[in-house]
């Protein structure tokens, strides 16, 4: 196996932008974790605020909502807590947003390369061993 082959630098290549992104990766996880979203109904009179899994953490009624009937006041509740859910998706979102898509192409090419090398140093592998037999062979 020729072990100049150029495409070994493009593995080399590959590992390092796959450890890269893994890091940022976690990083990116990392923030996630402490990211919260904040909202509130559009009357302006109930704010909430969600975790970083998007549940109610915080729920804030203004007085002028506290003379609601209770099923509107719920209603304005439930508008907040969307609002902030909505908040803390397109954080996640833009947070994410750094993520590549994956070169399907390029992956393809690089496992055919990977394919031929193994299928090179089996190759080599195999001549290496049959010439080691037929010494062998001549020796008795």
């Amino acid at each position: 196996m020729d072990f100049t082959d150029p495409r070994l630098g493009d593995l080399d290549r590959i590992l390092r932008d796959s450890e890269r992104t893994m890091r940022e990766l976690e990083q990116a996880m990392q923030e996630m974790s402490r990211l919260t979203g904040t909202g509130e109904n559009r009357a302006g009179t109930v704010t909430a605020r969600v975790d970083s899994e998007s549940r109610p953490i915080e729920v804030r009624i203004s007085a002028r909502a506290m003379r609601l009937d209770p099923d509107e006041l719920g209603q304005h509740v439930v508008e907040a807590v969307r609002a902030a859910q909505e908040d803390h998706e397109r954080q996640a979102r833009e947070l994410m947003a750094f993520a590549p898509a994956p070169d399907s192409s390029a992956l393809g090419t690089f496992r055919r390369d990977v394919e031929e090398m193994q299928d090179a140093f089996r190759r080599e592998m195999g001549e290496r061993m049959d010439g080691a037999r037929r010494r062998r062979q001549d020796d008795f």
